[in-house]
């Protein structure tokens, strides 16, 4: 595999989107032709009327011009940079929200991502660990690089791996923030929520852990989603948000550190799921909606109730590279989707944070390493 681009965008969201689009303007649109026909091949529809279809009925933007407004200019900026209509920038920023309302239209609709992420809390002078397999359809291999965006009026700067043409996937900041994040298919959504991506960089723009906190409570989330959470503090924070509640997961009896990937371990806010799948056999319902995630699960807890604590950056990288599950992805056939690992992350969460990072399966993969 590649090694990965950082690219440094500066100034208010509008400059950095501007900035991105234009630098990164032949891939963006190459994202987005993979996507569309993507799209187009599950849902034997007209993309472009399904895309018009899918905002006439969903209601994002009054959430984002209320908690994220300069992370909405950001995407206003990339549409601008890149020359795409805002509408299409839009919708492929809601990679999270886009596949519950395609799931409503048809059931058997394929998932985006999976994932598998871990946390440890700072122990024996070492920060805080948060570290997450990135997992997707093998066809946006190629788009992918680390932003780092520096906004001067809060001297916040972050690094996040994502796509050409995405606001973010998963990241760090400067003040040593951390979050990665699995998709939760199974609990409640709300059509006029923010965001994944934007609650992702909403809380990398926060000073400190409890601000971040503060900050995940108080929105209202768009989709289904579990975040681990790192902070300079050396805590770790695992929560399961819906669109109904936040709740906290903690493994029992606290070993200091805490994993999870795509099935809800505390929340139990599932209406829209078993409203969905009601009268479905369980036959149908595990691989359209729990895929890996039990497995990847099992073999993480294997291996890592095995592993001397507290864990380390080098047995995050261990644990992220099985193929028990398999926590790598190497494009395997699951539940209708050719699941890969777009990039693994294993971020340090103290005074001098960084980014340790995988563009590909990481049993394979160069590992690089970046510093604010």
């Amino acid at each position: 595999m590649g090694v990965l681009e950082r690219f440094t965008v500066r100034g208010d969201g509008r400059a950095r989107g501007l900035q991105h689009g234009e630098h990164l303007r032949t891939a963006a649109q190459e994202h987005m032709k993979r996507w569309k026909a993507a799209l187009a091949e599950d849902m034997k529809l007209d993309p472009e009327l399904y895309i018009e279809t899918f905002l006439a009925e969903t209601n994002f933007l009054p959430a984002a011009r209320r908690w994220t407004p300069d992370l909405l200019a950001e995407l206003e900026g990339i549409a601008q940079g890149a020359n795409m209509p805002f509408r299409d920038v839009l919708t492929r920023m809601l990679s999270d929200e886009e596949p519950w309302y395609r799931r409503e239209k048809k059931v058997t609709a394929l998932r985006e991502r999976g994932c598998s992420s871990i946390g440890q809390e700072a122990a024996d002078g070492r920060p805080a660990l948060v570290a997450q397999n990135m997992d997707v359809p093998k066809w946006w291999h190629g788009s992918q690089f680390v932003l780092h965006a520096v906004d001067p009026a809060t001297g916040i700067e972050c690094m996040v791996i994502t796509v050409a043409g995405k606001i973010s996937l998963a990241g760090i900041n400067s003040r040593g923030l951390a979050i990665a994040c699995n998709t939760l298919a199974q609990l409640d959504y709300a059509r006029d929520g923010l965001a994944e991506d934007l609650v992702v960089r909403g809380f990398l723009t926060q000073p400190d852990l409890d601000a971040g906190l503060r900050f995940m409570r108080g929105i209202k989330h768009a989709s289904g989603q579990n975040y681990t959470l790192g902070g300079p503090d050396g805590r770790v924070i695992n929560l399961e948000c819906s669109a109904r509640s936040v709740q906290e997961f903690r493994l029992p009896g606290s070993p200091g550190y805490v994993f999870h990937t795509n099935h809800p371990l505390a929340s139990r806010d599932t209406a829209c799921f078993d409203a969905l799948t009601q009268g479905l056999p369980p036959a149908q319902t595990e691989p359209l909606f729990f895929n890996t995630s039990r497995a990847r699960f099992a073999a993480l807890e294997a291996f890592l109730s095995k592993t001397p604590l507290p864990l380390t950056a080098k047995t995050c990288q261990e644990a992220l590279s099985l193929h028990d599950g398999p926590v790598c992805r190497h494009g395997e056939i699951e539940g209708r989707t050719d699941h890969f690992t777009l990039a693994s992350l294993v971020m340090e969460c103290g005074d001098s944070p960084r980014l340790h990072i995988a563009g590909g399966p990481p049993c394979e993969t160069v590992w690089q390493t970046f510093t604010f």
